[in-house]
């Protein structure tokens, strides 16, 4: 590799598109491919960003030798294959989460390369929100950790062929604040336990978890597939000497004080917004990572074991029942 990374990326559905947009505003990367079922579609993304090379059959990014590293955001279903052909093909790889709903199949990646955390990367991208990344930096400042909890809550249910390909939500969504609680805990889960409904899908779409840590720390997740008032997300981590809260982002910090009233600007309207900042910073690690041939900092083994809590999640759901972990 040269000093200029040359990307590849499979899948320009939504998430493709945020991380097309973060990967252009970064020196030292150049996008040179995508690959898109849809001609139309990749056509016109490509246009758009100016990317000289496109394709339908995604196998062409592979074949190019002038390509350092894949960046996968395909359907979840999709990704355990062309994650395995990237790396087959000498690639290095960024894939969006889950790797897969299966967990005997993200071991496979990992007992097919010993050096699995050097080429693959997944996509966490929480960890790298500067909000939640500042929490965590100071976590000493509270003393002891004892209480996480985390709130998602989506602003609109996703389309019912979203929902069939996506894995359910403690795959698709919960998952994220899975790995979360893992990420600030610093801690591995030992009990867990989840109760759900459907309120607004033909899937659960409403959940709670309730999670022990080995440390002692307990961690409560909830999440929404709808909350009319925007995009929800809020941190809250309270130790023995102080707490740390990470509140909601919104359009405008402006407030008006009235009489009887106080007005205040709607939150984010979705992750797109949200979490733009997080994208970019998360490409930067991922780059960052391969010059300084260092270990990316959210690994396939990361994948595996928030697969493990989120089938424990389901698992729990189904059997209605606290599960040992």
């Amino acid at each position: 590799m040269d000093t200029q990374l040359k990307i590849g990326i499979i899948g320009l559905g939504r998430i493709g598109q945020v991380h097309l947009a973060a990967l252009k505003t970064i020196k030292n990367v150049e996008v040179v491919a995508l690959s898109d079922i849809s001609l139309d579609h990749v056509t016109k993304t490509a246009e758009e960003y100016q990317v000289p090379h496109f394709y339908t059959d995604y196998h062409n990014i592979l074949r190019r030798l002038d390509i350092d590293a894949v960046w996968i955001c395909s359907p979840t279903s999709q990704h355990f294959t062309q994650v395995m052909e990237a790396l087959g093909s000498n690639k290095y790889v960024f894939c969006e989460k889950p790797l897969d709903a299966d967990r005997d199949k993200i071991q496979t990646i990992i007992d097919s390369y010993p050096d699995i955390n050097h080429r693959l990367m997944v996509g966490f991208n929480r960890r790298f929100d500067p909000d939640f990344a500042n929490a965590k930096a100071k976590l000493k400042k509270i003393g002891k950790s004892v209480i996480i909890k985390i709130t998602s809550r989506d602003p609109f249910p996703p389309s019912a062929e979203y929902s069939r390909q996506s894995g359910g939500i403690y795959n698709d969504m919960s998952i994220h604040d899975l790995d979360m609680a893992r990420f600030i805990s610093e801690s591995e889960a030992e009990q867990i336990i989840a109760i759900g409904s459907r309120n607004f899908t033909e899937d659960t779409d409403t959940t709670l978890i309730t999670i022990k840590f080995k440390n002692g720390i307990i961690c409560n997740i909830d999440n929404s597939r709808k909350a009319s008032y925007g995009y929800d997300q809020r941190l809250e981590i309270l130790g023995d000497q102080g707490m740390i809260s990470v509140e909601n982002k919104k359009i405008s910090h402006t407030r008006f004080y009235f009489e009887n009233a106080v007005e205040s600007s709607v939150l984010e309207p979705f992750f797109l917004e949200r979490y733009k900042d997080s994208y970019i910073e998360e490409a930067k690690a991922f780059v960052t990572s391969i010059k300084e041939k260092k270990e990316f900092p959210s690994t396939a083994e990361d994948a595996l074991k928030a697969a493990l809590l989120a089938n424990a999640c389901a698992r729990s759901l189904e059997q209605q029942k606290l599960i040992f972990l």
